[in-house]
């Protein structure tokens, strides 16, 4: 039995690939899907708060928002600072992509961190015999400035990566 990872956030275009390996593997595969949600960033002291944004200065650039900073791990945290309402919305996002998708049966596993070695990692773990990702339209900056992660998972699987559209 082929066992496919398909590799989602909460867009359409992971709807449209999980949509697709199930018309080109079928009924008979085993489905697995992955949501990774990203960890805050950790900067600073204990005069920031969890979960704010503060406005980054950058030199030639002004003043931007947006990224979420954070000092300590929230109470509720496991271990590693990763607060675990995270992994379990990760998990709750991969299984409405995978009903939405119409695969019922899938098993949906959440991660935490970087998406792109989660995913390869994920493939590992699972004993997958082929990754499936969305690919994302991005313009020429966001490809300048931010690394593809389905660029990154073609490069450093060890498995075959479908990237569907």
């Amino acid at each position: 039995m082929t066992r496919v990872l398909i590799a989602v956030d909460d867009s359409e275009t992971s709807i449209s690939a999980a949509r697709t390996a199930h018309r080109l593997f079928g009924d008979d595969a085993d489905y697995v899907v992955l949501n990774v949600a990203s960890n805050p960033m950790v900067w600073g002291d204990d005069s920031f708060q969890y979960g704010q944004v503060y406005p980054v200065a950058m030199a030639g650039a002004g003043a931007m928002g947006g990224f979420p900073f954070a000092i300590k791990a929230p109470a509720g945290a496991d271990g590693g600072g990763v607060p675990v309402d995270q992994v379990a919305d990760a998990v709750q996002t991969a299984e409405d992509v995978a009903i939405a998708a119409g695969l019922a049966d899938a098993t949906p596993i959440g991660d935490t961190g970087d998406a792109a070695h989660a995913i390869v990692t994920a493939a590992i773990n699972h004993d997958a015999d082929v990754i499936v990702i969305g690919s994302h339209d991005r313009s020429w900056f966001s490809r300048l400035v931010m690394p593809s992660v389905s660029g990154f998972v073609v490069r450093e699987s060890n498995v075959p990566v479908l990237i569907a559209r």
